[in-house]
């Protein structure tokens, strides 16, 4: 997990690369599942969860199947995720049902336009609610626009949502929505834009009225986006998986490790966390820590 080739492995502890390969395979099943840990020792979340999909390779599958998680926003711990062949409805469900046997309630999901989300939210969790990521609803206008340095038919449009979504106060919002909608200006395929936004306004804009009540709520997904990198990266040198089974060991393993390793480069509003790591943030105090894990 640290990035260290099997032949490096082998060469540094003088056995061979299969040695060292089963030798990984049986630490990794050893680890308590990861949810398990949250159940456990976990009792200091926030209210506001990021969740989003990476996509891995598993041998014998057509296509790449989505591993899914959250990462509490306050602590930027992990409670839970799952590998799932699609991000569908059911994926979401069986998500937040580990949420909440972990004991994990949250009270606003950060995500991008996962369709399938809002419905599994409101059978598991009837009372939480959706922030939109403002930057996958920009860039899906961008790409649905076709706008680029060659043609900048819609950029004055573009400059406008931008400019919509990052104003504060619902009545300034409002006002320039509609001065947008009834201007002469509004071209072929703008419409259906605005009318999106319209229809999606409560989950754009809920992080407004969750921040005046003293809860800290993104307006993105950045976080998540931000530990997608670093799961990519890793599986640069792994490139796929030999079974689903391999593979949730590795997911389960990484989820663990992200969670006891100490943040070293956090930025200005999270920088109380640098030389600490997650699991210290969210972890009940008054429990030992978990001797596997040392």
């Amino acid at each position: 997990m640290a990035g260290d080739s099997l032949r490096g492995l082998a060469e540094r502890h003088d056995l061979t690369s299969g040695a060292i390969a089963k030798r990984l395979k049986r630490e990794l099943a050893a680890l308590p599942r990861n949810e398990e840990i949250t159940k456990q020792y976990c009792t200091r979340f926030g209210d506001v969860i990021c969740v989003d999909g990476v996509y891995v390779l598993v041998k014998g599958l057509a296509k790449k199947i989505p591993f899914i998680y959250g990462i509490d926003y306050p602590t930027h711990d992990i409670p839970a995720g799952i590998l799932d062949f699609a991000e569908n409805e059911a994926a979401f469900v069986r998500l937040f049902l580990m949420w909440r046997d972990a004991g994990y309630q949250p009270t606003i999901v950060v995500a991008d336009e996962a369709p399938a989300l809002p419905g599994a939210l409101c059978k598991v969790f009837p009372d939480a609610r959706v922030q939109l990521c403002h930057v996958h609803i920009l860039r899906n206008i961008r790409e649905t626009l076709s706008i680029s340095r060659r043609d900048e038919t819609h950029l004055p449009f573009f400059r406008s949502m931008q400019k919509l979504l990052a104003m504060r106060g619902e009545e300034n919002r409002r006002t320039f929505f509609q001065t947008m909608a009834l201007s002469q200006t509004v071209r072929d395929g703008e419409w259906e834009i605005l009318k999106s936004i319209r229809s999606q306004w409560d989950d754009l804009f809920r992080y407004e009225s969750i921040q005046k009540q003293g809860i800290s709520c993104p307006t993105t997904n950045n976080l998540i986006e931000g530990y997608n990198h670093h799961f990519k990266d890793r599986m640069r040198g792994i490139k796929g998986f030999e079974s689903i089974a391999s593979a949730e060991r590795f997911l389960n393993a990484w989820m663990i490790k992200r969670r006891i390793q100490p943040f070293r480069d956090c930025g200005e509003r999270f920088k109380h966390l640098n030389g600490k790591s997650s699991f210290d943030q969210s972890r009940n105090p008054e429990l030992p820590y978990p001797d596997i894990l040392l």
